[in-house]
């Protein structure tokens, strides 16, 4: 039997079968409803959490009930059929890019499972049946625990029997059986998408300011759950851009831009990261730009220049500038700022490159890094296949050649005069954007993306806007760029149809859910980070999907616990000043100083052991997690103590945090985990979790003198450095 025949069979079967799923019993509590009233719900037999399903390739040779309890076969060929409610799919979603399934065995490993087929049960439309294909390596495991996902929300899990009836891993707590109610309920409708303009939910209002900002603050939480998400949206979009500083540019030998006699702080201030690493994090902990810091640092691990190369911060701050400035502002823009940036040439070689010896460096990486991706897309982000289920390059050898011939022709700009001690220095000038030199350009045809054919004897400006056209329209660089940015804000394996929505703004930004002052633009970065953040992927009350979230990566776990608790100076005197680039670098992320120009972390790397992306795990090893837990203990314990360096001018100030508002809720432990629970994890706290940290900090007798502070010390400590807190969901 094919698969088309397969499935027409089940669903002419389905109207009958149906009546024997709702007469297995009244629905009684449904497990997982309470962590999200939208979370889908596979039914189960009456007595157990055994599932209701189907043998969709059997089904028609065993005439035993759809409730029995008997194995369904290994055969990799065998669909299984689940049945589920609470299906919230948006208009014209497409199912089977939205839904995900898996099954976990006895010894604790997951399987994907593909879904293959979702449809309305034919005069029960209040259920839906969901049809799955068995994954190959499933070889008579006995009972797996198989659930379903929609929008980052998972089903009840429900047990099935493969190969044979038995073993298998243990129910999850609090498990309970999921019969089909009794009395068959009104059908799903068709969610309407969220205004999002008034009040908020206090658990989405955190879940909100840890993807827009650097973390929640309790004054910040109050205000945004009164004034709306889009409110504050529109507020973040209007803020000024943070505006690193432009400083004087400085001879390349340190030797001669600090020559003997200079102050002690020369060297760091003029040939490190120091001054812009240190604006990086106090405008994290404190500035009002918080989103358009976000947007733009995902910016810079998308179109990376690193400090390694770049070495003084005087070349370093207009790329971080042209970062800032454009982070909501138009792709195109964006593309072609960063293409004639100082930096950025100096980097990938683009500044100098000469047409009797094309430079391929830029020419690969905007095409690889930033734009279009290495295989062609569809525009919901996964690749396009042959007809022999191979991905299809998006650009070869022939494409980058042509590009490189494209970028001959620019250098930087005319040199500059710094003077130091009265003596002048010629240095190069990486404050004004490249310029070209005709006589260096190729004025040769070029053949680039899709066939487009460049003609000859243009000029290198003319060519270079005509390339940046060729890109920008791609049908990829939607896609490729709108899921880049999901992976940055939201999630690190956004569902195909989250994708698509998303890069449908990219592509016009009159589309989508949000419309708002739009154009029909193409490339329009507020709209499609608009799209991002309000999608039903991205909000919700809680999100149970193990597939969900992302690890937070160093900067955002140490800002996130030091915005928590109103980070000040060591000793408390004042605000922190920032200089926490040391505590990020133990962590493997060397602020604007990535190692490669695959930025921090290989953006395709995978949680070992799984098929999940999880780009951010790349730099956490045994020793990162345990310099994580180190670093919460000496935040939490002690604090990041000030200079004692007695040479050093403009010496740091420490930072410490301000548990004040939490050693007052010490002496009622239940009270001091909520509270932590509800701003640190919106409301996502474990049962087991909770009891850990809950005796912890019971154990500390009210008769210790100072046990208000260390029951709040030791419950920050457990809480930041649990698992479940440091994946953000």
């Amino acid at each position: 039997m094919t698969d088309n025949n397969i499935l027409r069979g089940v669903r002419l079967t389905l109207s009958v079968s149906v009546c024997l799923l709702v007469s297995a019993g009244a629905m009684s509590r449904v497990y997982g409803q309470a962590a999200s009233s939208a979370a889908p719900v596979l039914l189960s037999d009456a007595a157990s959490t055994r599932a209701i399903a189907i043998n969709s390739v059997t089904w028609h040779k065993e005439p035993f009930p759809h409730t029995s309890q008997i194995a369904w076969s290994a055969d990799q060929r065998t669909r299984l059929m689940l049945f589920a409610m609470n299906l919230e799919l948006l208009a014209g979603e497409d199912p089977l890019k939205a839904i995900t399934a898996d099954a976990e065995d006895s010894g604790g490993r997951i399987y994907p499972l593909k879904v293959e087929y979702v449809e309305k049960v034919p005069a029960n439309e209040w259920m839906y049946s969901v049809t799955v294909r068995l994954h190959d390596e499933l070889v008579d495991p006995g009972d797996v625990l198989v659930r379903i996902s929609l929008h980052g929300a998972s089903s009840s899990r429900v047990r099935v029997a493969i190969g044979h009836t038995g073993g298998g891993p243990a129910n999850d707590s609090a498990s309970v059986p999921t019969p089909a109610p009794p009395t068959p309920p009104a059908p799903t409708p068709t969610p309407t998408p969220k205004t999002y303009t008034a009040s908020a939910t206090n658990a989405d209002t955190i879940r909100f300011l840890e993807q827009t900002t650097w973390g929640p603050t309790s004054a910040e939480a109050a205000r945004v759950q009164s004034m709306g998400l889009r409110a504050f949206l529109n507020e973040q979009f209007a803020a000024s851009a943070l505006n690193y500083p432009t400083m004087t540019l400085m001879p390349a030998d340190s030797n001669l831009g600090c020559p003997a006699g200079s102050a002690a702080t020369c060297s760091r201030d003029n040939y490190s990261m120091y001054l812009l690493q240190r604006r990086f994090f106090e405008s994290a902990m404190s500035g009002p730009e918080q989103l358009r810091q976000r947007v733009a640092f995902a910016l810079h691990q998308i179109f990376v220049v690193s400090g390694r190369d770049i070495t003084q911060p005087s070349q370093m701050s207009p790329y971080l500038q042209t970062l800032d400035r454009n982070a909501f502002g138009n792709f195109r823009q964006l593309l072609y700022e960063m293409t004639l940036n100082a930096g950025m040439g100096s980097y990938l070689d683009m500044a100098g490159n000469n047409k009797s010896n094309p430079n391929e460096n830029y020419a690969r990486e905007i095409l690889q890094l930033f734009s279009i991706g290495v295989d062609e897309l569809n525009l919901d982000g996964t690749p396009k296949l042959d007809a022999e289920g191979k991905r299809i390059p998006s650009y070869d050898q022939e494409d980058v050649n042509a590009f490189a011939r494209v970028f001959t022709g620019w250098n930087f700009a005319p040199a500059k005069q710094t003077t130091i001690n009265g003596t002048a220095y010629t240095v190069t000038n990486f404050h004004d954007p490249m310029t070209a030199r005709e006589t260096n350009h190729d004025t040769n045809q070029k053949t680039v993306l899709g066939g487009a054919v460049l003609p000859a004897n243009q000029t290198a400006a003319t060519e270079l806007n005509a390339a940046l056209d060729n890109i920008f329209n791609h049908p990829n660089t939607g896609p490729f760029i709108s899921k880049g940015l999901i992976q940055h804000l939201i999630t690190s394996n956004p569902s195909p149809t989250y994708v698509e929505r998303v890069a449908t703004v990219f592509n016009n930004d009159c589309n989508g859910l949000y419309p708002e002052s739009c154009t029909g633009a193409r490339g329009n970065l507020r709209a499609v980070v608009r799209a991002i953040l309000l999608d039903p992927e991205a909000r919700g009350d809680i999100k149970n999907d193990p597939n969900y979230g992302r690890l937070r990566e160093p900067v955002q776990f140490i800002n996130n616990i030091l915005r928590a608790f109103n980070a000040k100076s060591f000793d408390k005197t004042t605000v922190s000043d920032g200089y926490l680039n040391p505590q990020a670098s133990t962590l493997d992320q060397d602020v604007f100083r990535p190692a490669t120009v695959f930025s921090y972390y290989p953006p395709d790397y995978e949680v070992p052991g799984t098929k999940l992306l999880g780009p951010a795990f790349g730099i956490l090893s045994t020793s990162t997690a345990l310099r994580r837990a180190n670093f919460v203990n000496t935040i939490v314990y002690s604090g990041i103590a000030k200079s004692s360096d007695p040479v050093t001018g403009n010496a740091p100030t420490g930072t410490s945090l301000d548990l004040a508002p939490l050693e007052a809720l010490a002496g009622d432990p239940a009270q001091l985990v909520n509270a932590l629970d509800t701003f640190l994890m919106h409301g996502r706290m474990s049962a087991s979790m909770r009891t850990t940290v809950t005796n912890a900090v019971t154990s500390i007798p009210t008769s210790d003198a100072s046990y208000a502070r260390k029951r709040a010390q030791v419950a920050v400590y457990l809480v930041a450095t649990s698992s479940q807190y440091q994946v953000e969901r």
